[in-house]
């Protein structure tokens, strides 16, 4: 606390006239956030590498087969993540975008290893994962300055495109998970991924309708409305979808040299990135 004093027409100091809080309002807590996403691309990576240890996974063949694949692409995505904390840290608005989209690649596709996978020596590390990311977000490391944001997409998004994309992703995926459930529960029988996988419930049901499908529509209104925060979302949202087709087509690939007859039970939110 500090006093402020005003001096009288006869140069005379007052009495108190004001008592004024000069602590700060806000605290930075960026370093933190980057630090625990930091550590939950480690632990990511460290959870992926101990993937490919014989005998680590304790799941059906499908589900092993598809993890090989989706190891590999965890620890791709761990890197980006990394390499953007570092760029992000120099003032780097671009990279910070980059790092927020990884990181909710990670979290997104840790929701089915640390819920659905067997419990195994990696579980904690699945669990790191998930609470170092969602500690990361709530300590602020979606933080990023709008107008920076503007100066460096201007011109370079293309607002109607990235909105019709995310309308058009929104309603595809929408329907498609909406009518697999309906089908569920009016034959009484699990789609036919669930059932080769053994899972009683499929994670993206519940993340894609519950959140990714309505962050899309949001930002596709965003976008329409030219509101700021609408593109530094769909950047980052873009980045996800990316890191995520990545990962599945690598878990297709995994399965297919595993002999496999392809399935989806693990996260398969596959679209094409827009170009704008």
């Amino acid at each position: 606390m500090r006093v402020i004093e005003r001096s009288s027409s006869h140069g005379e100091s007052t009495a108190q006239v004001a008592l004024v809080d000069d602590r700060p309002t806000t605290t930075n807590n960026q370093p933190l956030a980057d630090r625990l996403a930091t550590l939950a691309g480690l632990a990511a990576a460290l959870a992926a590498i101990a993937g490919f240890v014989p005998g680590m996974y304790r799941d059906p063949e499908l589900i092993v087969g598809q993890s090989h694949g989706y190891d590999l692409a965890n620890l791709i995505v761990a890197l980006v993540l990394e390499l953007s904390i570092v760029v992000a840290a120099r003032g780097s608005s671009r990279a910070r975008l980059v790092a927020i989209g990884a990181l909710g690649c990670l979290a997104y596709s840790f929701v089915t290893y640390a819920f659905l996978i067997v419990l195994n020596p990696a579980t904690l590390l699945y669990i790191a994962v998930l609470a170092f990311a969602g500690w990361s977000f709530v300590f602020g490391f979606t933080r990023i300055d709008d107008a920076k944001v503007e100066a460096v997409l201007r011109g370079r998004l293309a607002r109607r495109t990235t909105a019709c994309f995310l309308v058009i992703l929104a309603v595809v995926f929408g329907i498609t998970w909406l009518s697999q459930i309906a089908a569920a529960d009016i034959g009484g029988n699990l789609p036919a991924e669930l059932a080769a996988s053994g899972w009683p419930m499929n994670p993206v049901y519940v993340l894609d309708l519950g959140f990714v499908l309505p962050l899309a529509l949001m930002t596709a209104v965003g976008l329409a409305r030219r509101r700021p925060a609408a593109e530094r979302i769909a950047v980052s949202f873009v980045v996800f979808v990316a890191l995520l087709a990545m990962s599945i087509l690598l878990m297709a690939g995994s399965s297919t040299l595993a002999g496999q007859p392809l399935q989806t039970p693990l996260p398969s939110f596959v679209v094409i990135e827009p170009v704008g």
